[in-house]
């Protein structure tokens, strides 16, 4: 009886890994795309796109998912074996249609509780070239109409020296700190965006210029990211939010960069640096620094940023100054429910009321407690109240898609 059940253990030894060989590639690659992909927003169905729709976004997101070529290859392959399948069209891979919407309902006790389709979002992307990829979005913000018409979020062609290094050429996102790449419906966890983001990261920061970016691989598990821009720069508003601009009020451009380290594929720290003239002669620079944490361990997730910025104001008037942070954690339950918390502080002083600047002196500190259920991955609902410190209470909900 013994030398039976030893004989039919010796069997299965040999059988069961010759049935799993191919199932263990397609493990391998499932793993690795949620990994590496996943690192900074849900992982896409593969069945969304098909092979050539999936080797567009492949190449495209890899260099800043720290893909090299054995990794690209095996997320390439399993996304390929399990996409939807699709007429290839004419062009070397096929355009990718892309976007999100979402409404909004806001209450508090100083203002007008409203409802706000606050955008409409249309991306298409895609490769022209093996060298030359492109990527643009359509915005249509706050229902549209003559106060709110459509407007470019980005566009930009990428021509591509190395496989993982390229130049963006257009209208792009500026690469300051990162929450820019987050202020989409299902990659920011809460409803609003923080202060600081919002008035001295100004997002969402639109530039025209040209930007080199890349990484360098140091180790399997360690790798960096980087970019360096020249642009048109922010201009001469009312605050730096409001100073964002397309075509330039000056001669003078503006540069930055911004640094990243990734540890294996769960931790990313980064500095960020901005300076350009602000004023229409082109006199007065202002300068911008900042730093950012991401962390996602399993279900876990931490952001938090830090920016302060230096505006330079006409003679004998004292120099803008702002800084502030915020701190950001949530957890993920059964993949449908996320509590988030996130504190954030702004402080924001600039005396100058010449040359289009108000005079300002913001103090604010604000509590945003949010919970998120999904649906579906590209479907959210999400409750937000904010303890706003000197200032009136917010409650906030949101509904989004992805598609």
């Amino acid at each position: 009886m013994l030398q039976e059940k030893i004989a039919a253990l010796f069997i299965l030894m040999i059988i069961f890994p010759i049935a799993t060989f191919g199932q263990g590639n397609a493990y391998q690659g499932e793993k690795l795309y949620e990994l590496k992909c996943g690192r900074c927003h849900f992982a896409y169905n593969p069945q969304k796109y098909s092979p050539e729709e999936w080797k567009t976004i492949v190449y495209e997101m890899g260099p800043l998912s720290g893909l090299n070529e054995k990794t690209e290859k095996i997320i390439l392959d399993y996304l390929q074996q399990e996409a939807s399948v699709k007429e290839k069209g004419e062009l070397p891979t096929s355009p990718v249609l892309a976007g999100y919407v979402y409404t909004e309902f806001f209450s508090s006790q100083g203002s007008t509780d409203t409802f706000d389709i606050h955008y409409l979002n249309i991306a298409l992307a895609g490769r022209l070239h093996s060298k030359l990829s492109y990527h643009v979005e359509f915005e249509f913000e706050h229902g549209g109409g003559e106060a709110e018409p459509p407007f470019i979020e980005q566009a930009y062609m990428d021509v591509w020296l190395l496989r993982n290094m390229g130049i963006k050429i257009g209208a792009i996102l500026t690469p300051f700190n990162r929450f820019d790449e987050f202020h989409g419906p299902l990659e920011n966890l809460l409803v609003t965006r923080p202060q600081m983001s919002r008035e001295i990261g100004v997002s969402a920061w639109k530039e025209v210029g040209i930007n080199l970016h890349g990484n360098i691989f140091i180790h399997d598990d360690f790798y960096l990211n980087y970019d360096a821009y020249v642009i048109n720069g922010l201009g001469s508003g009312s605050r730096l939010r409001s100073s964002r601009q397309y075509r330039d009020n000056n001669d003078a451009k503006s540069f930055g960069f911004r640094l990243s380290s990734v540890i294996t594929d769960r931790w990313e720290a980064g500095a960020s640096y901005y300076r350009g003239a602000w004023d229409d002669d082109g006199n007065l620079n202002l300068s911008m620094y900042g730093f950012h944490l991401l962390g996602k361990i399993g279900a876990f997730n931490l952001f938090a940023e830090y920016a302060r910025s230096t505006s330079e104001n006409p003679i004998p008037i004292e120099e803008g100054k702002a800084d502030g942070y915020f701190i950001q954690a949530s957890y993920l339950v059964e993949g449908k429910f996320r509590p988030t918390v996130r504190y954030g502080t702004l402080d924001y002083f600039d005396a100058a009321n010449l040359l289009g600047r108000s005079p300002r002196d913001t103090h604010t500190k604000i509590t945003a407690l949010g919970l998120n259920y999904y649906l579906t991955r590209a479907i959210v609902f999400k409750l937000e109240y904010d303890i706003i410190q000197d200032g009136d209470n917010l409650l906030a909900l949101q509904a989004a898609a992805r598609f």
